[in-house]
């Protein structure tokens, strides 16, 4: 996914100050700083991200026009209206960008939580090294944002990252419940993991929950994905059920709860959702513990799973050229 930044800027939230303080210019986009931000809104595209399709007429959009100065201000009282209600506030630089995706313009706006750090200091009055400690520091570019969300202006599509605040004992997503208004699709890696939560419990069920059916969910949905296609209730249901209607229509019954509509990986990193997915995780009864390719997994010439007649379970192993010992 190639993003090209246009313009960026950083406003600034003190919880002890009545209002927000907005910077009168656009950031200066140096190399440095045109990756730092090109890396925060990289991060937004997660298999952690909430994703939806605004209204037309939704407040929180409406907010956002051809001004990209003025669309920051709005944008940053309105989520301040919402954030000063939570307990425990801390500082927060609040980062706007304005980018395309495929021609396409995009806004983003990331909360960006400040926090203390640590560096190294010369004394040359003495020639000593010393630890210093920075307050208010941002966040490093590989870190994964704290808060935000990412708007395509063409589409009204959006990725949402988002915590909860808590406000007179309860917990609120203020965000999508309070300036979006909106209830978004959970995320891939909720969705996947509440598929093979619920195929495990309906499995069970029907006393067909060995490791071999475990093992059969991550297979499933790792296909799925190393081919990029839209993961539906009906297609696993197919898949992971095939010669059992009862359970079939049970597992898509439940499913459905969860993720009423079909998975889909537009603007995903698929290459880390893929990773995540590629290595069938075995722990054995004996303490042993296996971590086996996928593409190994299913070719009976590299590893065999055999199940014994006492109900015990044999792996082989085969064509083994090396073996080195890892610490």
């Amino acid at each position: 996914m190639d993003i090209y930044i246009k313009k960026a800027i950083l406003h600034a939230f003190d919880p002890g100050n009545p209002e927000i303080l907005f910077s009168p210019a656009l950031m200066e986009l140096t190399p440095v700083m045109l990756d730092y931000v090109t890396k925060k809104v990289e991060k937004i595209y997660s298999d952690e991200a909430k994703r939806g399709i605004l209204s037309a007429d939704n407040q929180f959009l409406n907010l956002i026009t051809d001004d990209f100065l003025a669309s920051t201000k709005a944008v940053a009282n309105f989520w301040r209206e919402a954030f000063v209600l939570s307990e425990n506030q801390k500082q927060n630089d609040l980062l706007f960008v304005s980018y395309e995706i495929d021609t396409q313009p995009h806004f983003a706006f990331v909360r960006l939580s400040l926090r203390d750090s640590f560096s190294h200091a010369f004394d040359h009055s003495n020639g000593q090294i010393k630890i210093a400690k920075t307050e208010s520091s941002l966040p490093g570019a590989g870190t994964a944002a704290d808060e935000a969300i990412a708007i395509n202006c063409a589409t009204y599509a959006y990725h949402l990252i988002e915590k909860r605040i808590k406000y007179n004992g309860k917990s609120y997503h203020y965000i999508s419940e309070n300036l979006l208004c909106e209830q978004p699709e959970i995320s891939v890696n909720k969705a996947i993991k509440a598929i093979k939560k619920t195929a495990e419990s309906v499995a069970k069920s029907f006393d067909d929950d060995d490791f071999a059916f475990s093992q059969k969910v991550q297979n499933t949905v790792f296909h799925a994905v190393e081919k990029q296609e839209n993961l539906s209730p009906e297609h696993l249901a197919d898949q992971l059920f095939s010669d059992n209607l009862t359970a079939k229509l049970a597992f898509k019954d439940q499913v459905k709860e969860a993720i009423p509509n079909q998975i889909r990986f537009e603007q995903m990193p698929m290459d880390k959702i893929e990773k995540k997915l590629s290595n069938q995780k075995l722990s054995l009864s004996n303490g042993i513990e296996m971590s086996v390719p996928q593409t190994l997994y299913e070719d009976a010439e590299s590893v065999e799973f055999i199940q014994n007649n006492d109900g015990t379970y044999s792996i082989i192993i085969k064509n083994i050229e090396e073996i080195k010992n890892k610490w």
